[in-house]
């Protein structure tokens, strides 16, 4: 008899913690009803032994895949502010296991992933176990059938919807992820075929020129994790604020024009390449399979419109220290990794090389060509969790990178920092306003009528830290000594200065490359 309540409890239990990543504890049901059918089915099933213990193991093994989709749902959300998608997210897996080595260490990070699944295991076992013996001599019969007509009376009467504490939560996932993993498929076969598609001449594989800025070097910058929430909520707005607004200041005394606006990011916390990815080809790229689809494909992207133009193309990539098979296929002219930046200062945390280090490697390279440039920059000092914030050196005190001592130990423990949201809150503003200090900076001293500097978010930083689901846009500024190279984007809703307009509707990164050729390209 206990064991037949026992069984029920944990069943029931293990079902409704499903529910609790989509709805939180106070909706989720107390409930669930396929855990009355399951028990009350399995203690009147006939007696013979094996069908009984498949069906059992069956049904637990089904528990357990609905108990990981929820894991996984809570981690999505936390990082990516999405729900999990059984369709692309297994992928991430490997990605998911180098950032928990990276930052736990690997003993830990090793012992994390046995306890995880080790727990998962003994719960399938467990449950399976005593569902197969729910058929004893001590089995309450009625108690089993009363279940069992209370679970399906209520599932075909539909009355359990209309009863908050009554649910469904395990049946209810599962059926989400198939769902969801259907029309991402069929989301994906489009893509394929606007892949494959000739319909604008920015399909073509060779890339279309961009006349307008045949002899203007153009930098697109890409600020890690700036959003729209570091200048609306507190305690990053104020920090970030009174940074866009010295830097107004200064461009304004350095005779700089700009305009500022807001694009939406595919992507939320993470991945940012989807975001390159997206401003680079003028394609919504907002999965890893997109992703993968697009490098597949012929599709032409800013680097080959800038070569078709007479730029040299470079990327400066301080993050990417291992064989980078994206950067091949994309076709830069160079890539300034980790290597090749020979950055000789110390690694300060999860920042390899600060953002300041990388502005003064690309006016190194700008001095090595005659032919104008197209710079694609990952600026990674604004990346969680923010330690140590620096301060800004002065320019030709940077070298190789050795002065960047006087920070160095500092923030070398993850696991603490990953776990202190808090900390992490309060260091994620002064962390950007360095981020953007550095920026503005090079913009005084290195952007002139010759050049077009296209700074921009990649993408809001991680909802488990912000708060509130943040939406996914990011602001941009278009900076420039000539003033006729900004003016097209204030004619076309950019606001003047640092300051992005909340009044027009967001456009999408997916949108600029077409921006592009509609204000400097060829015309008909």
């Amino acid at each position: 008899m206990v064991r037949w309540w026992l069984t029920l409890l944990l069943v029931n239990a293990a079902l409704i913690a499903t529910a609790i990543p989509r709805l939180g504890v106070a909706a989720m049901p107390w409930l669930a009803l396929e855990g009355l059918m399951l028990v009350g089915i399995l203690s009147l099933w006939p007696r013979k032994r094996l069908p009984r213990r498949l069906l059992a193991y069956g049904s637990a093994t089904l528990i357990v895949l609905a108990l990981i989709c929820a894991l996984g749902d809570t981690i999505t959300q936390e990082i990516q502010g999405r729900p999990l998608n059984l369709y692309l997210d297994p992928s991430q897996v490997p990605i998911l296991l180098e950032l928990l080595r990276d930052n736990l260490g690997l003993p830990v990070s090793i012992a994390v992933v046995l306890a995880t699944l080790l727990a998962l295991l003994a719960i399938g076992l467990g449950l399976g176990h005593l569902l197969a013996t729910l058929l004893r001599p001590d089995t309450p019969r009625r108690c089993a059938w009363g279940t069992l007509v209370l679970g399906v009376g209520l599932a075909l009467l539909g009355l359990w919807r209309d009863m908050a504490p009554v649910g469904t939560p395990g049946i209810t996932l599962l059926t989400e992820q198939a769902t969801r993993a259907y029309e991402t498929r069929a989301s994906l076969r489009d893509f394929d075929e606007r892949l494959s598609e000739r319909e604008s001449p920015l399909d073509a594989p060779d890339g279309q020129p961009l006349p307008g800025l045949a002899k203007t070097d153009v930098i697109l910058a890409f600020v890690e994790s700036y959003g729209m929430a570091a200048l609306e909520r507190e305690p990053f707005a104020e920090p970030v604020n009174a940074r866009l607004d010295a830097m107004a200041e200064a461009f304004a005394q350095a005779g700089l024009s700009v305009a500022s606006g807001r694009v939406a990011s595919p992507t939320l916390g993470g991945q940012s390449r989807l975001a390159h990815a997206s401003v680079l080809s003028g394609l919504w790229v907002d999965s890893t399979l997109r992703y993968d689809l697009f490098l597949e494909s012929p599709r032409a992207t800013l680097i080959d419109d800038f070569e078709q133009t007479g730029h040299t193309s470079v990327a400066m990539m301080p993050a990417i220290y291992r064989d980078w098979p994206a950067g091949r296929r994309l076709g830069y002219d160079e890539i300034h990794d980790d290597e090749r930046l020979d950055y000789r200062g110390p690694r300060l945390g999860w920042v390899t090389i600060p953002d300041q280090f990388v502005w003064h490697r690309l006016r190194q390279a700008r001095r090595e060509h005659r032919e104008p440039l197209f710079a694609e920059l990952a600026l990674i000092s604004s990346h969680a969790p923010w330690v140590p914030v620096i301060e800004p050196l002065a320019w030709d005190e940077l070298d190789d990178g050795e002065a960047f001592a006087r920070w160095e130990g500092e923030g070398s423990d993850f696991l603490e920092l990953w776990g202190d949201n808090a900390g992490m809150r309060q260091r994620y503003g002064p962390a950007l306003a360095y981020s953007l200090a550095v920026a503005g900076e090079y913009a005084e001293r290195y952007v002139n009528d010759d050049t077009l500097l296209i700074l921009l978010g990649d993408h809001q930083a991680a909802p488990g830290m912000l708060g509130d689901t943040p939406n996914r846009e990011v602001p941009i500024h278009i900076i420039s000594g000539d003033p006729a190279l900004i003016a097209p984007f204030l004619e076309h809703g950019f606001q003047r200065g640092m300051q992005p307009g909340r009044d027009t509707p967001a456009r999408s990164m997916d949108e600029l490359r077409e921006l592009l050729h509609q204000f400097y390209g060829a015309t008909d």
